[in-house]
Protein backbone atom coordinates (compact mmCIF):
# COMPACT_ATOMS: atom_id res chain seq x y z
CA UNK A 1 0.00 0.00 0.00
CA UNK A 2 1.31 3.43 -0.93
CA UNK A 3 2.17 5.63 2.05
CA UNK A 4 1.07 9.29 1.98
CA UNK A 5 3.95 10.87 3.89
CA UNK A 6 2.47 14.37 3.62
CA UNK A 7 -0.58 13.14 5.51
CA UNK A 8 1.53 11.03 7.89
CA UNK A 9 3.58 14.04 8.97
CA UNK A 10 0.67 16.43 9.57
CA UNK A 11 0.23 15.52 13.29
CA UNK A 12 3.98 15.86 13.81
CA UNK A 13 4.14 19.26 12.10
CA UNK A 14 1.19 20.50 14.15
CA UNK A 15 2.91 19.25 17.32
CA UNK A 16 6.13 21.09 16.44
CA UNK A 17 4.19 24.29 15.68
CA UNK A 18 2.42 24.13 19.05
CA UNK A 19 5.58 23.46 21.10
CA UNK A 20 8.06 25.86 19.51
CA UNK A 21 9.09 27.33 22.86
CA UNK A 22 9.98 23.92 24.32
CA UNK A 23 13.27 22.05 24.06
CA UNK A 24 12.07 19.09 22.04
CA UNK A 25 13.84 15.80 21.59
CA UNK A 26 13.51 15.13 17.86
CA UNK A 27 14.01 11.39 18.40
CA UNK A 28 10.87 11.43 20.55
CA UNK A 29 9.08 13.52 17.93
CA UNK A 30 10.00 10.92 15.28
CA UNK A 31 8.07 8.33 17.26
CA UNK A 32 4.88 10.36 16.77
CA UNK A 33 5.25 9.69 13.05
CA UNK A 34 6.01 6.01 13.75
CA UNK A 35 9.32 6.42 11.95
CA UNK A 36 12.91 5.76 12.94
CA UNK A 37 14.96 8.94 13.58
CA UNK A 38 17.01 8.10 10.47
CA UNK A 39 14.00 7.96 8.16
CA UNK A 40 12.10 10.71 9.98
CA UNK A 41 14.70 13.38 9.25
CA UNK A 42 14.99 12.46 5.59
CA UNK A 43 11.27 12.13 5.00
CA UNK A 44 10.57 15.38 6.87
CA UNK A 45 13.01 17.25 4.64
CA UNK A 46 11.60 15.66 1.51
CA UNK A 47 8.10 16.83 2.49
CA UNK A 48 8.90 20.30 3.89
CA UNK A 49 12.27 21.14 2.23
CA UNK A 50 13.64 21.70 5.77
CA UNK A 51 15.12 19.38 8.35
CA UNK A 52 13.16 19.21 11.63
CA UNK A 53 15.89 21.26 13.31
CA UNK A 54 15.80 23.91 10.57
CA UNK A 55 12.01 24.02 10.76
CA UNK A 56 12.03 24.55 14.52
CA UNK A 57 14.85 27.10 14.42
CA UNK A 58 13.08 29.20 11.79
CA UNK A 59 9.82 29.22 13.75
CA UNK A 60 11.66 30.11 16.97
CA UNK A 61 13.41 33.09 15.34
CA UNK A 62 10.29 34.33 13.57
CA UNK A 63 8.21 34.16 16.75
CA UNK A 64 10.99 35.71 18.81
CA UNK A 65 11.17 38.62 16.36
CA UNK A 66 7.41 39.09 16.55
CA UNK A 67 7.45 39.08 20.35
CA UNK A 68 10.35 41.53 20.54
CA UNK A 69 8.58 43.99 18.27
CA UNK A 70 5.06 43.68 19.64
CA UNK A 71 5.73 43.11 23.34
CA UNK A 72 9.07 44.94 23.80
CA UNK A 73 10.33 42.27 26.18
CA UNK A 74 13.95 42.09 27.30
CA UNK A 75 16.18 40.27 24.83
CA UNK A 76 17.45 37.92 27.55
CA UNK A 77 13.91 36.99 28.56
CA UNK A 78 12.91 36.19 24.97
CA UNK A 79 16.13 34.24 24.42
CA UNK A 80 15.47 32.01 27.43
CA UNK A 81 11.79 31.56 26.51
CA UNK A 82 12.78 30.18 23.11
CA UNK A 83 15.51 27.86 24.37
CA UNK A 84 18.61 29.97 23.71
CA UNK A 85 21.30 29.84 26.37
CA UNK A 86 21.76 33.62 26.53
CA UNK A 87 20.98 36.90 24.82
CA UNK A 88 24.30 36.57 23.01
CA UNK A 89 23.34 33.24 21.45
CA UNK A 90 19.99 34.69 20.33
CA UNK A 91 21.78 37.72 18.89
CA UNK A 92 24.14 35.46 16.94
CA UNK A 93 21.22 33.46 15.54
CA UNK A 94 19.38 36.68 14.62
CA UNK A 95 22.38 38.05 12.74
CA UNK A 96 22.83 34.77 10.88
CA UNK A 97 19.16 34.57 9.84
CA UNK A 98 17.93 38.17 9.67
CA UNK A 99 21.19 40.11 9.48
CA UNK A 100 20.02 42.40 12.30
CA UNK A 101 20.19 42.31 16.09
CA UNK A 102 17.28 41.42 18.41
CA UNK A 103 17.52 44.85 20.05
CA UNK A 104 17.11 46.53 16.64
CA UNK A 105 13.82 44.67 16.19
CA UNK A 106 12.65 45.46 19.73
CA UNK A 107 13.51 49.16 19.36
CA UNK A 108 11.28 49.65 16.30
CA UNK A 109 8.51 51.99 17.42
CA UNK A 110 6.15 51.67 14.48
CA UNK A 111 5.03 48.92 12.14
CA UNK A 112 6.52 50.81 9.21
CA UNK A 113 9.90 50.96 10.98
CA UNK A 114 9.77 47.21 11.65
CA UNK A 115 8.82 46.52 8.02
CA UNK A 116 11.64 48.72 6.72
CA UNK A 117 14.15 47.05 9.04
CA UNK A 118 13.22 43.57 7.81
CA UNK A 119 13.11 44.58 4.15
CA UNK A 120 16.59 46.05 4.39
CA UNK A 121 17.95 43.05 6.30
CA UNK A 122 19.57 39.85 5.11
CA UNK A 123 16.28 37.94 5.09
CA UNK A 124 14.57 40.86 3.40
CA UNK A 125 16.91 40.65 0.44
CA UNK A 126 16.29 36.90 0.24
CA UNK A 127 12.53 37.45 0.30
CA UNK A 128 12.75 39.98 -2.52
CA UNK A 129 14.97 37.67 -4.55
CA UNK A 130 12.28 35.01 -4.19
CA UNK A 131 9.67 37.46 -5.46
CA UNK A 132 7.92 37.47 -2.09
CA UNK A 133 8.24 40.94 -0.59
CA UNK A 134 5.97 43.37 -2.42
CA UNK A 135 7.09 46.97 -2.25
CA UNK A 136 4.39 49.31 -1.05
CA UNK A 137 4.83 51.42 -4.15
CA UNK A 138 3.94 48.46 -6.35
CA UNK A 139 0.61 48.15 -4.56
CA UNK A 140 -0.25 51.78 -3.94
CA UNK A 141 1.60 55.04 -4.21
CA UNK A 142 3.55 56.15 -1.13
CA UNK A 143 1.09 59.01 -0.61
CA UNK A 144 -1.88 56.60 -0.71
CA UNK A 145 -0.25 54.33 1.86
CA UNK A 146 0.63 57.20 4.19
CA UNK A 147 -2.86 58.67 3.87
CA UNK A 148 -4.48 55.31 4.63
CA UNK A 149 -2.34 54.77 7.71
CA UNK A 150 -3.19 58.20 9.08
CA UNK A 151 -6.95 57.60 8.94
CA UNK A 152 -8.55 57.21 12.37
CA UNK A 153 -10.82 54.38 11.30
CA UNK A 154 -13.98 54.31 13.40
CA UNK A 155 -14.37 50.61 12.60
CA UNK A 156 -11.37 49.65 14.73
CA UNK A 157 -12.50 48.29 18.08
CA UNK A 158 -11.84 45.49 20.54
CA UNK A 159 -13.99 42.38 20.84
CA UNK A 160 -14.10 39.33 23.06
CA UNK A 161 -14.52 36.27 20.84
CA UNK A 162 -15.94 33.02 22.10
CA UNK A 163 -14.12 29.78 21.33
CA UNK A 164 -14.85 28.34 17.90
CA UNK A 165 -14.52 24.74 16.70
CA UNK A 166 -13.38 24.67 13.08
CA UNK A 167 -12.77 22.32 10.20
CA UNK A 168 -9.95 23.49 7.99
CA UNK A 169 -7.58 22.84 5.12
CA UNK A 170 -3.98 24.04 5.47
CA UNK A 171 -2.48 25.94 2.52
CA UNK A 172 1.28 26.43 2.61
CA UNK A 173 2.65 29.05 0.23
CA UNK A 174 2.45 32.73 -0.60
CA UNK A 175 -0.49 34.44 1.07
CA UNK A 176 -3.44 34.90 -1.27
CA UNK A 177 -2.54 32.02 -3.59
CA UNK A 178 -4.11 28.57 -3.97
CA UNK A 179 -7.00 29.48 -1.66
CA UNK A 180 -9.72 28.76 -4.21
CA UNK A 181 -8.93 25.05 -4.57
CA UNK A 182 -8.81 24.61 -0.80
CA UNK A 183 -12.09 26.53 -0.35
CA UNK A 184 -13.82 24.48 -3.03
CA UNK A 185 -12.67 21.23 -1.44
CA UNK A 186 -13.78 22.36 2.02
CA UNK A 187 -17.24 23.46 0.87
CA UNK A 188 -17.68 20.43 -1.40
CA UNK A 189 -17.47 18.40 1.82
CA UNK A 190 -19.37 20.85 4.06
CA UNK A 191 -22.35 21.32 1.73
CA UNK A 192 -23.71 17.75 1.78
CA UNK A 193 -23.10 17.65 5.55
CA UNK A 194 -25.34 20.68 6.07
CA UNK A 195 -22.36 22.69 7.39
CA UNK A 196 -21.85 25.24 4.62
CA UNK A 197 -23.49 28.03 6.64
CA UNK A 198 -20.78 28.04 9.29
CA UNK A 199 -18.57 31.10 9.67
CA UNK A 200 -15.85 31.40 7.04
CA UNK A 201 -12.46 32.20 8.59
CA UNK A 202 -8.96 32.47 7.13
CA UNK A 203 -6.25 32.03 9.78
CA UNK A 204 -2.74 33.36 9.11
CA UNK A 205 0.09 31.83 11.10
CA UNK A 206 3.14 33.71 9.78
CA UNK A 207 4.38 37.25 9.24
CA UNK A 208 4.99 37.54 5.48
CA UNK A 209 7.66 40.15 6.13
CA UNK A 210 9.91 37.62 7.85
CA UNK A 211 8.72 34.22 6.61
CA UNK A 212 9.62 33.05 3.09
CA UNK A 213 6.60 32.84 0.79
CA UNK A 214 6.74 29.08 0.38
CA UNK A 215 6.62 28.63 4.19
CA UNK A 216 3.64 30.89 4.99
CA UNK A 217 0.71 28.95 6.45
CA UNK A 218 -2.98 29.73 5.98
CA UNK A 219 -5.89 27.71 7.34
CA UNK A 220 -9.06 27.92 5.23
CA UNK A 221 -11.75 27.28 7.86
CA UNK A 222 -15.43 26.87 8.50
CA UNK A 223 -16.96 26.69 11.98
CA UNK A 224 -18.56 23.30 12.75
CA UNK A 225 -20.08 21.48 15.74
CA UNK A 226 -17.56 19.89 18.10
CA UNK A 227 -18.49 16.31 17.26
CA UNK A 228 -18.00 16.78 13.50
CA UNK A 229 -16.13 13.96 11.78
CA UNK A 230 -13.91 14.96 8.87
CA UNK A 231 -12.36 12.99 5.98
CA UNK A 232 -8.66 12.68 5.18
CA UNK A 233 -7.30 16.02 3.97
CA UNK A 234 -9.47 18.09 6.31
CA UNK A 235 -8.49 18.74 9.93
CA UNK A 236 -10.29 20.07 12.99
CA UNK A 237 -9.10 22.28 15.81
CA UNK A 238 -10.33 25.02 18.11
CA UNK A 239 -9.79 28.75 17.98
CA UNK A 240 -9.42 29.68 21.66
CA UNK A 241 -11.57 32.36 23.21
CA UNK A 242 -9.88 35.70 23.70
CA UNK A 243 -9.69 39.39 23.05
CA UNK A 244 -9.04 40.81 19.59
CA UNK A 245 -8.59 44.19 18.01
CA UNK A 246 -10.71 44.23 14.86
CA UNK A 247 -11.46 46.35 11.82
CA UNK A 248 -14.40 45.64 9.48
CA UNK A 249 -13.81 46.59 5.86
CA UNK A 250 -15.59 46.32 2.53
CA UNK A 251 -13.02 44.95 0.11
CA UNK A 252 -13.41 45.69 -3.61
CA UNK A 253 -9.81 45.11 -4.72
CA UNK A 254 -7.52 42.30 -3.52
CA UNK A 255 -4.73 44.85 -3.01
CA UNK A 256 -6.79 46.22 -0.11
CA UNK A 257 -6.16 43.12 2.03
CA UNK A 258 -2.50 43.83 2.96
CA UNK A 259 -3.25 47.54 3.30
CA UNK A 260 -6.16 46.82 5.66
CA UNK A 261 -3.92 44.63 7.80
CA UNK A 262 -1.29 47.36 7.84
CA UNK A 263 -3.88 49.95 8.88
CA UNK A 264 -5.15 47.77 11.71
CA UNK A 265 -1.71 46.85 13.03
CA UNK A 266 -0.36 50.39 12.76
CA UNK A 267 -3.29 51.85 14.67
CA UNK A 268 -3.15 49.12 17.30
CA UNK A 269 0.59 49.67 17.77
CA UNK A 270 0.10 53.42 18.00
CA UNK A 271 -2.64 52.84 20.58
CA UNK A 272 -0.17 50.86 22.70
CA UNK A 273 -2.12 47.61 22.58
CA UNK A 274 -0.28 44.51 23.79
CA UNK A 275 -0.45 41.69 21.26
CA UNK A 276 -0.98 38.03 22.06
CA UNK A 277 0.65 35.04 20.35
CA UNK A 278 -2.66 33.63 19.06
CA UNK A 279 -2.76 33.81 15.24
CA UNK A 280 -4.61 36.57 13.44
CA UNK A 281 -7.53 35.84 11.12
CA UNK A 282 -10.06 37.25 8.67
CA UNK A 283 -13.73 36.64 9.47
CA UNK A 284 -15.86 36.80 6.32
CA UNK A 285 -19.38 38.13 6.78
CA UNK A 286 -20.09 38.04 3.04
CA UNK A 287 -18.14 37.22 -0.12
CA UNK A 288 -19.15 37.52 -3.78
CA UNK A 289 -17.09 35.05 -5.84
CA UNK A 290 -18.14 36.73 -9.09
CA UNK A 291 -16.69 40.14 -8.17
CA UNK A 292 -14.27 39.23 -5.38
CA UNK A 293 -15.95 41.84 -3.17
CA UNK A 294 -16.04 40.98 0.52
CA UNK A 295 -17.38 42.22 3.83
CA UNK A 296 -14.65 41.06 6.20
CA UNK A 297 -13.36 41.69 9.71
CA UNK A 298 -9.59 41.72 10.21
CA UNK A 299 -8.82 40.35 13.68
CA UNK A 300 -5.55 40.38 15.63
CA UNK A 301 -5.19 38.86 19.11
CA UNK A 302 -4.43 41.17 22.03
CA UNK A 303 -4.06 40.69 25.78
Amino acid sequence: MKTDYHQKLIPVIRYLEQHVEENLNLADVAQKAHLSPYHFHRIFKAVTAETPAEFLRRLKLERAASRLFHEKQAVTSVALDFGFASSQSLAKAFRQYFGVSPSAVRDCRTLCAFTDLIRNSKIGHLLRNNGHAVRQGEMYSDSEVKQALQIKDANMNTQQFESRHIAYIRVTGAYGKDYQAASEKLYAWAGPQGLAHGECIFIYHDNPEITPAEKCRTDICITVPEDTQVPVGIETTRIPAGKYVTMREHITDKRQYPLSWQKLMSQAVNAGMEFDQRPCFELYHQYDPATGHADVSFCSAIK
